[in-house]
């Protein structure tokens, strides 16, 4: 359409009815500022004022009211009218409807906006030319702090070269995928990241930018390391679980050979001098009566002895206390023995599972033998607690301190044995703050 320096409508063409709904008639002489919305009032007079000042304008994209009332989004291009001796009389415009464009670039813009990833457009230079809310968010800085600024600061100092690779390849055509790297939030904190990149092309196929969406991967790392972290104690426990069962094998191969030897050296021995003893009585019984009775005798003492020297092997192996009367009993009896006093707290009247309370007296009796040899206290106090779920053992003094539990088979040998049952064993021990033991076992 052509107007006026009045701005009044000279021409106005079919499509100009298509896009605004007045017909030709109803616009020839009418004046053209009432189709900027009051809105738009003070940008249409200054559009008018420039091309009546000689300029011309070309894709000046704003809005335009129709004839219903109801606005049309528009691209303007503008040029002043002459006369023959050059002066301006009036102005020739082109309205191009790009509703449609606008409603496309609108749901694009929606898109981005409510993309999860952050979306960073950059120019060849590493300008930044887009950047959405997620960017804002993972990143901390605004679209307004970031658009028209150098992108590659984004990269630590440490990543800057793999940065300025990673761009050229872009711009080469290339597009990466799933690479993972850190990128530098506002703050100065780094935040791990996931990258895709593809370069942006023009209408000519040349590449222009590139477009990078980036993935916040923190958690994700996060829960890798925790991930590897827990593998590698699994790794590492069932390491000691097979280091554990090996030394519970080894110590039952000692075990066995030391009641080989003290059966073969005590029991074993006295029964061997019984039967002579026995063998030789046999001999003078009708001869010489009296050295008969006196081997008898003889015998009878050895028997006793080879009886005695039995039982403290069975005591060793399974006390009859612990069998017959409980752990309390036991307890109370390693107390009565133990050559330093020793407070009983607590422990249960209960009958508890055997292999519980076989542990709990092991523990305790090998806790009370370390005290009496390496402690220098002065009492040691035993508390034993139950519940429907475990049992716990305490046992503790108030001597050196300094208990290593990895050096050494006696602290290493009740772990073990806790941790056969599924327990946890602890050893605290300061230098000069006395030790103190604690098994929780599993019922």
């Amino acid at each position: 359409m052509e107007f006026g320096l009045d701005t009044r409508i000279r021409l106005w063409n079919p499509a100009a009815e298509r896009i605004f709904g007045w017909s030709r008639e109803e616009m020839l002489g009418r004046g053209g500022l009432p189709l900027g919305p009051p809105s738009k009032r003070a940008e249409t007079e200054d559009l008018f004022e420039r091309v009546r000042a000689g300029e011309s304008i070309n894709d000046y994209e704003t809005v335009r009211r129709r004839k219903d009332g109801t606005l049309v989004a528009v691209s303007i291009a503008a040029a002043p009218v002459r006369d023959g001796s050059g002066r301006v009389v009036g102005n020739m415009v082109a309205y191009t409807d790009i509703t449609e464009r606008k409603a496309q670039e609108d749901r694009f813009q929606a898109l981005i906006d409510s993309s999860p990833l952050a979306l960073v457009e950059f120019a060849l230079d590493t300008r930044i030319r887009l950047w959405n809310p997620a960017a804002e968010r993972i990143f901390g800085w605004s679209r307004e702090e970031m658009l028209d600024r150098d992108g590659l600061p984004m990269a630590p100092p440490s990543n800057r070269a793999e940065a300025e690779e990673m761009f050229a390849r872009v711009r080469a055509g290339e597009s990466l995928n799933d690479y993972e790297t850190v990128r530098q939030r506002k703050d100065g904190t780094l935040v791990a990241v996931s990258i895709a990149a593809a370069p942006v092309s023009d209408g000519s196929g040349r590449v222009v930018g590139n477009l990078v969406a980036y993935t916040d991967i923190t958690e994700r790392k996060a829960q890798d390391a925790e991930v590897h972290r827990l593998n590698a104690e699994l790794h590492a426990r069932l390491e000691e679980l097979a280091a554990s069962r090996a030394r519970i094998v080894t110590a039952g191969d000692v075990e066995r050979r030391r009641l080989e030897r003290n059966l073969h050296d005590g029991a074993q021995q006295r029964l061997v001098t019984l039967a002579l003893s026995l063998r030789l009585a046999l001999g003078k019984l009708e001869s010489d009566p009296a050295a008969a009775r006196a081997a008898l005798a003889a015998a009878g003492d050895e028997l006793a002895l080879a009886l005695d020297e039995l039982r403290e092997l069975a005591r060793g192996l399974h006390p009859a206390v612990l069998s017959d009367r409980g752990l309390r009993a036991a307890v109370e009896m390693l107390a009565g023995r133990a050559p330093i006093p020793v407070e009983i707290a607590d422990v249960p009247a209960e009958r508890l599972p055997e292999p519980v309370e076989a542990a709990a007296y092991y523990l305790i009796a090998e806790a009370l033998t370390n005290v009496a040899k390496y402690a220098r206290a002065s009492v040691v106090h035993v508390r034993v607690t139950a519940s429907d779920a475990s049992v716990v053992v305490e046992v503790s003094d108030d001597g050196a301190g300094g208990a290593d539990p990895t050096a050494g088979s006696g602290l290493r040998g009740l772990a073990d044995r806790v941790e056969a049952l599924g327990g946890t064993f602890e050893v605290v021990s300061p230098a000069g703050g006395g030790t103190a033991l604690r098994a929780e076992i599993p019922r």
